[in-house]
């Protein structure tokens, strides 16, 4: 809430570089200066907590249950056996 009385004297000492129809109104600048400052820290925010648990099961999250299904099957081709997946199964048809 106090951000955009600090940003205050930093942007009045803009004006002294400033010509034309800003100067003297450079302190203006100070609101969407705080806005877009303050939006990225709330999305910054928001991202943090969606990546917090990966492991969740979101929509956005590893997918762990495949993942150790894929190892499981690449293990028992090495091993040999035959895996239960149907996908892998060849049909022949008579």
């Amino acid at each position: 809430m106090l951000f955009p009385f600090g940003l205050l004297h930093e942007f009045d000492k803009l004006n002294d570089g400033v010509g034309g129809f800003m100067h003297g109104n450079m302190i203006w600048l100070v609101v969407p200066c705080s806005v877009a400052v303050s939006w990225m820290y709330t999305s910054l925010e928001q991202v943090g907590e969606s990546t917090e648990n990966p492991f969740e099961g979101g929509a956005n999250d590893v997918p762990i249950s495949t993942l150790c299904s894929i190892i499981e099957r690449d293990l028992k081709e090495m091993l040999g056996e035959h895996a239960d997946d149907p996908s892998r199964q060849t049909i022949i048809a008579l």
